[in-house]
């Protein structure tokens, strides 16, 4: 049954959490497809959880593969990858629904912007200015398509930093002087988030956004000045005037970005000094303990505070990886550090004792030549080897296992198909087609409440 369009992009609206899933995967895998059986497993799921059998019954005859391709919603579906692609336009206007999923834009796509602008004023520069030359229309009115999309790639770009700017700062800004080791950690992701959104989208806008950037090659901005100055000067005043509109809204989002730039180098700048105040202390407190050494004597053995250890496994090893999130302070609890401290030793002592060498076995010296298995891997080998199969062959699968069932008798097992069929596959692989048939539901084979599930595989000559 084919859906129009429309009916089906309004089911798809109405549920918006199976493209919100499709969408998560899409951008956590940093690809454009989804693999169809991520496809399948997300419109599964959803046609489960609706209790309505009519409107299960409705969406699993809309959200049919065939029936998305037929509406064009899928563009690509490609069964020897196994992989399907959604028209480009229908993910952003799903982008465009939930800010957390806006994508920023990155240095690669600004300097595609200024290409697509640098092209489209040399083209205007050997153009006859008149309402009358077609090619002057066209580049007129691709001039126009191009500023608006610009112009709207750039304000959905600064609200998706602006809301990155305000999550980030809901995890960053906390009250508490001391953080667990676990909050630390948590603390020390974000501080990396905020170092690759500052590095990888805020720098490349501020840099498309700003007119006096020293450059070898024209600053977008500029270049849209340049031609609504050509436009100026060939009469067309209302068109210049517009084009000098588009530039002044691209230009409005400079500010907002450079307050969400200073607050993102706030963070980096106090993770700086956090990182360098904990460094100082973890400083001296290595200097004290070689200060401690050279006073150690034999009467204080086993009771002094300051015994020697190695530096890498003293008490603020973690300092560094701890610091991100806590002020410079240590807050010294009420009680007997030496007792607490000898019983670390006799700890670290039982460790070491337990930490003896075992003998090492190697693949090598098993014994392999009494080994049921492999006997049984020779066995099939020899019976698939020996075997008068031949193409065409509509399901190997199911031929294999049928040989075998015959040949084993009570030995066979279900999952010796599959080293059957690679068996096959290494004599006859290199003179015979191999074809694999992407169905849904896949095949089945049943053998003593063992179920094998397989895409049937097709041999011709």
């Amino acid at each position: 049954m084919h859906i129009a369009l429309d009916r089906t992009l309004i089911l798809l609206i109405e549920h918006k959490d199976v493209m919100y899933r499709l969408i998560d995967y899409m951008d956590l895998h940093q690809r454009k497809d989804v693999p169809t059986e991520v496809f399948f497993n997300c419109i599964k799921d959803k046609i489960i959880s609706v209790k309505a059998k009519n409107e299960a019954d409705r969406l699993n005859e809309a959200l049919a593969l065939d029936n998305l391709v037929k509406t064009g919603v899928i563009s690509e579906n490609n069964k020897s990858r196994g992989i399907v692609a959604f028209q480009p336009a229908i993910v952003e206007i799903f982008r465009l629904f939930d800010k957390e999923r806006i994508r920023g834009l990155k240095k690669a796509e600004f300097e595609n912007i200024r290409v697509q602008l640098e092209n489209v004023f040399e083209q205007h520069q050997t153009l006859t200015f008149d309402d009358d030359n077609i090619q002057f229309q066209e580049q007129k009115n691709h001039l126009f398509d191009l500023l608006r999309q610009i112009n709207s790639q750039v304000q959905n770009n600064s609200a998706h930093l602006q809301h990155e700017a305000d999550r980030l700062s809901k995890h960053l800004d906390y009250d508490s002087a001391l953080l667990s080791l676990h909050e630390s950690k948590q603390h020390q992701e974000m501080l990396v988030q905020v170092k690759n959104i500052y590095d990888r989208e805020i720098i490349p806008m501020l840099e498309f956004l700003n007119e006096k950037e020293y450059s070898k090659t024209k600053p977008p901005l500029t270049l849209i000045d340049n031609i609504g100055k050509l436009y100026a000067i060939r009469g067309y005043e209302d068109d210049s005037y517009y084009i000098g509109q588009y530039k002044l809204s691209i230009l409005s989002h400079y500010k907002m970005v450079e307050k969400i730039k200073q607050t993102l180098q706030r963070y980096l700048h106090q993770e700086r000094e956090h990182r360098l105040t904990y460094n100082a202390i973890e400083q001296a407190y290595l200097n004290l303990l070689n200060l401690a050494q050279k006073t150690f004597t034999e009467n204080l053995k086993d009771k002094y505070i300051f015994k020697a250890i190695d530096p890498q496994e003293i008490y603020y090893q973690g300092l560094k990886s701890h610091s991100s999130g806590q002020d410079a302070l240590i807050e010294w609890q009420d009680r007997n550090h030496a007792v607490y401290f000898d019983e670390y030793l006799i700890n670290k002592q039982a460790k070491q004792r337990s930490d003896t060498s075992a003998p090492i076995t190697t693949f090598a010296e098993k014994n392999t030549a009494h080994d049921p298995h492999n006997a049984i891997k020779r066995k099939i080998k020899m019976i698939v080897d020996n075997s008068n199969i031949s193409s065409p062959i509509d399901d190997l699968y199911l031929v294999i296992h049928d040989l075998l069932e015959e040949e084993l008798g009570q030995e066979y097992h279900l999952k010796y198909v599959l080293y059957g069929v690679s068996c096959f596959k290494q004599k006859h692989g290199r003179r015979l087609k191999l074809q694999i048939s992407f169905e849904r539901p896949q095949r089945q084979i049943r053998h003593n409440s063992y179920v094998l599930e397989y895409n049937k595989r097709e041999f011709s000559a």
